[in-house]
């Protein structure tokens, strides 16, 4: 009996031919200036902070080049550099169409401080909306701890009024989530302290896997421990200085280069361990969550409390009166 390999054709090819301007223009980035008959698009670099525009883009050959620091390529070098991604990531970004996800990132300096924001009427109310409130099901999320963590942010982008799931970041911005939307109104980390004293402090990549953490944990562990939220892996080295004052630091990033490439940014300036591994074969929190509850959620507890190679829950940590306790473990 013979056995057939079926190989999936290779679209490399076809996903390189993706306009870095639409590209761009999908991500927020304007082009400032145009020469050479329209034919080179001038941006302010989204690689840095810049006043003067560096980074060009020729709309014939469909190539980026950055006068700032001599590097350029295609579609595919650009989705590496922007989102610290190999090749095969970046592949996976283009064919998913990821690429259509609007990720507005204004950098915190006076020029993008004077520069006006797109989003404008950005109102926040209770997360209420069955529309959301069943987004959050399908990701295995307690819909109380969504109510609880996020609020419902309603805004008008480019002249559009649209709705999401708002997390609120330590700027007072918005982590912006929906079916169809990954968007931000201004990138920063946040934090969330539960009480005075914890000396253990958990870290994640976004805030679905925040959620999913604690869905994973009995709500009356929630507290003994703070959390910080990334909301990008190019936040990495601003969280240290958050970090340093606790005793324990556990990281739960992404089971891929990038979240590799952040641990080990924090793991140089902070004694952290990384939670990853337990994830494994999962790429992160939410994955781990929703492999379980995708069975049933009298399953997804028994594996909580019983299976030591996968749980999430952490480690024994010595109490302040010589007691062992673990935080987060179902009871």
């Amino acid at each position: 009996m013979k056995n057939y390999t079926t190989y999936k054709p290779d679209d490399t090819d076809i996903l390189r031919q993706i306009s870095i301007a639409y590209y761009l223009d999908n991500q927020g980035f304007k082009p400032v200036k145009r020469h050479r008959a329209g034919k080179e698009l001038l941006y302010l670099s989204p690689m840095r902070n810049e006043s003067k525009p560096s980074f060009s883009v020729n709309t014939e050959k469909n190539l980026w080049y950055d006068y700032g620091t001599g590097e350029g390529g295609d579609i595919f070098s650009l989705v590496r550099k922007l989102w610290n991604v190999d090749f095969h990531k970046a592949k996976e970004i283009l064919r998913n169409k990821e690429y259509k996800e609007m990720f507005y990132r204004p950098v915190d300096t006076q020029l993008e401080r004077e520069r006006p924001s797109p989003f404008t009427d950005i109102r926040a109310s209770p997360l209420t909306s069955s529309h959301f409130l069943d987004y959050c099901a399908k990701r295995c999320i307690d819909p109380e701890v969504a109510k609880a963590e996020c609020r419902q942010v309603d805004y008008q982008l480019y002249g559009h009024m649209n709705s999401a799931i708002g997390f609120e970041n330590d700027k007072g911005g918005w982590e912006l989530r929906s079916p169809s939307t990954k968007i931000c109104t201004c990138k920063a980390i946040s934090t969330r302290r539960k009480q005075d004293g914890n000396t253990t402090v958990c870290v994640f990549e976004g805030f679905f896997d925040y959620l999913s953490f604690l869905t994973l944990m009995k709500s009356e562990a929630r507290h003994k421990c703070d959390y910080v939220i990334l909301n990008s892996v190019s936040q990495a080295s601003k969280v240290i200085p958050i970090l340093r004052p606790y005793k324990h630091v556990r990281c739960y990033f992404d089971n891929d280069e990038a979240g590799r490439n952040a641990f080990g940014i924090v793991r140089k300036d902070v004694n952290a361990i990384s939670c990853s591994e337990k994830m494994l074969p999962h790429n992160d929190v939410n994955d781990y969550l929703c492999a379980l509850r995708v069975r049933s959620p009298s399953d997804a507890d028994a594996d909580w409390e019983g299976k030591k190679c996968h749980s999430l829950r952490m480690t024994e940590e010595p109490s302040p009166d010589g007691r062992n306790e673990q935080l987060g473990k179902h009871h």
